[in-house]
């Protein structure tokens, strides 16, 4: 009996890894159908964060990235420095919350990813909103340069696994890839 509920939990497994997989994989076709030759800059961030956000099924993801023109690096303190998807599916830009600036500064510093399961450990000082539980932030680097961060939040604790650890990875590669292409395109224009 206890090698029936053995094998029955294995294949559970398999077919829930095997459903990220595919899932994953289809992330990953979404974001690379994108015409980086043709559509702008904006136009390629904004699609990246439906993409993102119908996927991980988040509470929040936000792209930050800095214009190709901006020497100096700021962080996002702004009013309107992200572009955020909210859980509503709606674009907007705003400024960063507590949360998403320690993420966004921590991986810029980094320059590699940042992820907390539990964010209502992170202190007082951050206190986290109802659906920043959960967070994810990595950067987005065009030619080898740190070009801005991608971060992404859910309301539940520990939402994200393995699985969206290295997806989210493997996003922003594939992102930094269709942003080096459109400034690429945009410069042979000139």
């Amino acid at each position: 009996m206890s090698q029936n509920l053995a094998l029955s939990s294995t294949v559970i497994n398999l077919s829930d890894n095997f459903d990220d997989l595919l899932e994953s994989l289809s992330t990953l076709q979404q974001l690379g159908d994108l015409r980086a030759d043709i559509l702008d800059e904006q136009q390629i961030l904004r699609e990246s964060l439906h993409i993102l956000y119908q996927s991980y099924k988040a509470t929040s993801c936000t792209i930050y990235v800095w214009p190709s023109e901006q020497t100096k690096r700021t962080l996002p303190t702004a009013t309107q420095s992200l572009i955020a998807i909210d859980s509503n599916g709606i674009i907007h830009q705003r400024a960063a919350t507590k949360n998403e600036f320690l993420f966004i500064e921590s991986t810029v510093t980094e320059q590699s990813m940042q992820h907390c399961d539990d964010c209502a450990t992170l202190g007082n000082e951050y206190q986290c909103t109802a659906y920043e539980k959960s967070i994810i932030s990595v950067p987005i680097k065009i030619k080898d340069q740190l070009a801005g961060v991608i971060t992404i939040s859910h309301s539940n604790r520990a939402h994200f696994n393995s699985w969206g650890y290295r997806l989210m990875q493997i996003f922003s590669t594939f992102l930094s890839q269709q942003l080096t292409i459109c400034r690429l395109e945009k410069q042979l224009k000139k």
